[in-house]
């Protein structure tokens, strides 16, 4: 297997959630080039192994360390016997950038601290009383009002609107419209999630693609009809919206998002005092009681509950999309921001006693057990208990 010297540091970037747009763009082709390729970045960003790999590296002769590392990465690779050549060198840099890179994953970092959260790997022995990550799952109302869940849901059709099927093939859910049969009435859907769930594969009658996070809600049209693509939706959800000479428009507490296809993510909880609309691509117009602004790629529209005031900031594009790539992302962010996103992940009720003002950063995988998130915080004077499905937070 041959790469560039820079790959590694790209997969390093990678697990640390650090690449830009360009950086990501030239580590899928990478990916992409070959099998071979594919196979290294699935076993080298595999977080067993290199949990394991962390726990133990410091516990074995050197040599043997990079032995056992080397061929996590690479199976192929032979024990390291007197000279070391020039592939084993490029082999040995990505084992160890890899290794650092990982710990990324454990480790969340005190803003402006001198020394991580956490000295080791978070244990992965999880107490009796722990909560398990969210699941992928939603309830889809059909016009008539009959509930079905997606969970277990037999593929094929599932239902039939108007003149458009509803299909779920392997966890996507689709609606094809037969354009040779006008539905006289519109029929409306909505697809929902609660707490401790997410749905990453919707597509629209127009083609477009959504996803939904926890405690979210698109309604929506099982076909577009007239000059125009309306949804609504609640909660946090992110499109890739098909072009089309009709404009897409989003409706979300009071806020009306305007679209000509393009890719950007709305977070709109009740439980959060800002609407924020971010822009990954393309061009959107968000509008609110009159006011109207355009956003640009990297941009974010910033709409206040009870304020007509739009506010464009220049967006974290990587923390906005965290969630959708299946991990949360912290960058200098005060424990309630934290707890809230944890709170609908997880399906649990967070209670405070005492205050904190420590903010913090860091990088977790969401499939991970909520002792293991709880567990780094702990080490930066931040205390939790868990009793069946209520966190209490203590300094």
């Amino acid at each position: 297997m041959e790469f560039s010297d820079k790959i590694p540091k790209l997969i390093a970037g990678w697990l640390r959630g650090t690449l830009t747009p360009a950086e990501q763009q030239e580590l899928d082709n990478w990916i992409n080039e070959s099998p071979a390729n594919r196979l290294f970045f699935v076993e080298s960003t595999d977080e067993k192994l290199l949990a394991k790999e962390l726990q133990q590296f410091n516990q074995r002769d050197a040599t043997s360390r990079l032995d056992d590392t080397l061929h996590t990465v690479d199976p192929e690779t032979k024990p390291i016997q007197g000279g070391i050549s020039a592939t084993m060198k490029r082999f040995m840099i990505a084992a160890c950038i890899i290794l650092v890179a990982a710990a990324g994953i454990y480790f969340l970092v005190r803003h402006n601290a001198d020394k991580d959260m956490a000295d080791t790997t978070i244990p992965t022995t999880a107490p009796n009383n722990d909560v398990q990550p969210g699941t992928e799952k939603a309830v889809l109302t059909l016009a008539d009002g009959t509930k079905i869940i997606l969970d277990n849901t037999a593929n094929g059709t599932i239902a039939q609107q108007g003149n458009t099927s509803v299909m779920k093939e392997d966890g996507l859910l689709a609606y094809n419209t037969d354009k040779n049969k006008p539905q006289a009435v519109v029929m409306y859907n909505t697809l929902n999630t609660t707490k401790g769930q997410e749905f990453r594969s919707l597509v629209l009658s127009d083609g477009t693609k959504v996803w939904l996070n926890s405690l979210s809600s698109i309604h929506f049209p099982t076909s577009f009809t007239g000059k125009e693509r309306k949804v609504e939706i609640t909660g946090e959800v992110y499109f890739e919206v098909t072009k089309n000479p009709h404009p897409f428009r989003v409706s979300v507490n009071g806020t009306d998002i305007e679209v000509f296809g393009t890719h950007f993510n709305v977070n709109a909880y009740d439980d959060e005092l800002v609407i924020k609309t971010t822009l990954l691509e393309g061009s959107i117009k968000v509008s609110k009681n009159g006011n109207q602004k355009m956003v640009k790629p990297g941009q974010q529209a910033q709409t206040k509950k009870g304020s007509n005031d739009i506010q464009i900031t220049v967006a974290d594009l990587d923390q906005t999309i965290a969630w959708k790539e299946g991990f949360f992302l912290f960058k200098n962010n005060d424990i309630q921001t934290i707890m809230r996103q944890i709170s609908r992940w997880y399906d649990v009720e967070v209670v405070y006693q005492g205050t904190t003002t420590e903010k913090f950063s860091g990088r977790v995988n969401r499939n991970t057990n909520l002792s293991e998130v709880l567990k780094a915080f702990e080490e930066s004077n931040i205390h939790f208990k868990i009793q069946e499905k209520t966190i209490t937070v203590m300094p």
